[in-house]
């Protein structure tokens, strides 16, 4: 239930603030806004406001907003004609800027979050080709109730000297050990100085097929620099310009696998993300905030490949419309524009029966 909650606050925060930019843009240029939704199909809550009809519809995978002006219109005899409202009466520029809005915001967003997680978890500074950080072991600042952790005596204020070979690991090594070993030795010492051995057999015996380890406890660093938000703020912004390319070549591998049925190591569908806010959430935090980033730039880098449907597809075909000087065919970009969504709905359902199978075939 954490999990579902988790990973839905960070999927509809991103769509939150990539259609609130869409539509602030939009406004800035003078092109008014018909709807605005948070969710998709049928709709639950509706309120007009500044000219403005308010949504909250039943599925919360997405969003959008209603732009005059970016679709034909239909006469009374069922004749398309291009729009002269809205979106159509505006120059290149304009347009750009109100589709590009949601990109960067999402951009925006997955750096003051990125940054947050480095101040909170400045272990993370060294994935942003920063300074690294001195860190003296990881303390734990909670077990879960039920957990491994908990039968194995571990307690709240533990901290892990030891994991098996590694010495005053970072809880980022912790969890990456954890993911990787065979057996498991851990050091301990408790809030009163005494010091314990602890050697279980690892990955646990009854963890199900496709199932991550999990000891049960949220880790924090020991004895850590702290790293200021301004200095994470500006280093989060550099990296990701800097993953932008890699980012492209990564969807684009991705896709490609998916299509081949390759070895998918580059994308990760509903599943996979699922997955990782479900690990991220058992840590603390500061993942969660890692992961919501990542999750931000990789919505903002989406957006903008150049798939008709897609915010950068859209701006493909506004610039191809302006440099040729006149429009398509009423209907045709539209026509495009469905294309490309069947397509992106199809690889995404064709990624999610991967993950699916590869969990479910262990």
């Amino acid at each position: 239930m954490l999990t579902a909650v988790v990973f839905l606050t960070i999927l509809m925060t991103a769509v939150l603030v990539h259609e609130f930019a869409h539509y602030l843009n939009a406004r800035s240029v003078g092109v008014s806004v018909r709807a605005f939704s948070i969710g998709m199909g049928p709709v639950l809550w509706r309120r007009t406001w500044r000219g403005t009809e308010w949504r909250l519809s039943l599925l919360p995978l997405g969003g959008y907003v209603d732009l005059p002006g970016m679709a034909a219109s239909q006469d009374e005899d069922g004749t398309l004609r291009h729009p002269d409202e809205g979106m159509a009466t505006r120059s290149l520029p304009q347009k750009l800027w109100v589709l590009v809005g949601g990109v960067l915001a999402n951009y925006a967003l997955g750096t003051f979050l990125l940054a947050g997680a480095v101040t909170l978890e400045p272990g993370f500074r060294e994935l942003l080709g920063g300074a690294p950080v001195e860190v003296h072991g990881a303390q734990v600042v909670l077990v879960n109730d039920g957990s491994l952790a908990e039968s194995i005596g571990i307690r709240d204020g533990d901290v892990l000297l030891e994991v098996n070979e590694l010495r005053d690991p970072t809880p980022a090594q912790v969890v990456e050990t954890l993911g990787t070993a065979e057996g498991l030795r851990l050091v301990v010492v408790d809030a009163l100085g005494a010091e314990r051995e602890i050697e279980i057999a690892w990955p646990p015996a009854d963890l199900a097929p496709g199932e991550r380890p999990l000891l049960g406890i949220q880790l924090a660093p020991l004895d850590v620099e702290e790293v200021a938000y301004a200095t994470a703020l500006g280093e989060s912004f550099a990296f990701g310009v800097r993953m932008l390319p890699e980012m492209v070549v990564a969807f684009v591998r991705g896709f490609g696998s998916a299509l081949t049925g390759g070895a998918n190591e580059d994308v990760a569908g509903p599943v996979g993300m699922v997955s990782m806010v479900g690990q991220a959430a058992q840590v603390g935090i500061a993942p969660v905030l890692l992961l919501a980033a990542l999750i931000n730039f990789s919505l903002a880098v989406f957006n903008l490949l150049p798939i008709p449907g897609l915010d950068g597809g859209r701006m493909l075909l506004a610039t191809v419309v302006a440099v040729r000087g006149r429009p398509f065919r009423p209907g045709q970009e539209e026509a495009f524009h469905f294309v490309g969504i069947m397509a992106v709905l199809a690889l995404i359902v064709l990624i999610t029966v991967q993950e699916l199978g590869g969990l479910l075939g262990g």
